[in-house]
């Protein structure tokens, strides 16, 4: 009898959902398909920064002319932009991806974000707790790559709202403190503006 009655309210609500619309449709477009409908930046935006920010960065001539693989970190991207759930991990992880993918092993990154649980790790086989192919020290930073991110939007006469973005990054020596290199990827769109810019 329990069995009946549940399977008789999921039939209604399964019948239910698709009368009034719970069930949609839905499609896969291409990743660079791009559909504007604000002046934010865009998953378009945040690719084409990666690359171009990934390209610089594999002409930098610290990079060039290492005779070993150089040992990067990245620190957090300060976010000046008027867009409170930035997610700058998404954009430098985007950024790493481009750069292990095409530096022919001139670059390791290091995952400094995870330093206490790699500690712990390394003392655990170090201890004999657990097994390992190897033994070495936990290599130090060559380079941080860090940077900010800001945005500001101002309304013309006509209604139309202009949306500027400029994100910019660094590599920075870590024993010197030198800046080894800098860029950054500007843009602006512009839009009617709406309920969403009131």
């Amino acid at each position: 009898m329990i069995r009946y009655c549940l399977k008789r309210v999921l039939l209604t609500f399964v019948i239910g959902c698709m009368v009034t619309g719970c069930v949609g449709t839905a499609s896969r477009i291409d990743i660079d398909d791009e559909t504007i409908t604000d002046i934010e930046a865009s998953d378009v935006d945040l690719r084409t920064m990666a690359m171009k920010m990934a390209s610089a960065i594999l002409q930098v001539p610290a990079v060039v002319n290492a005779s070993e693989p150089v040992n990067i970190a990245f620190l957090n991207i300060e976010n000046r932009t008027l867009t409170v759930d930035f997610d700058s991990y998404n954009l430098l992880s985007k950024i790493r991806l481009h750069l292990i993918g095409n530096s022919k092993g001139k670059l390791v990154f290091l995952d400094k974000n995870r330093v206490d649980a790699i500690y712990a790790e390394r003392d655990a086989k170090r201890a004999g707790q657990v097994t390992s192919s190897k033994r070495e020290n936990l290599p130090g930073v060559d380079y941080f790559l860090t940077g900010y991110a800001y945005s500001m939007r101002k309304a013309d006469s006509t209604g139309r709202m202009v949306g500027y973005h400029r994100y910019s990054f660094r590599l920075t020596d870590a024993e010197t403190d030198i800046v080894v290199w800098e860029d950054d990827y500007e843009f602006k769109k512009q839009g009617r503006r709406g309920m969403a810019y009131r």
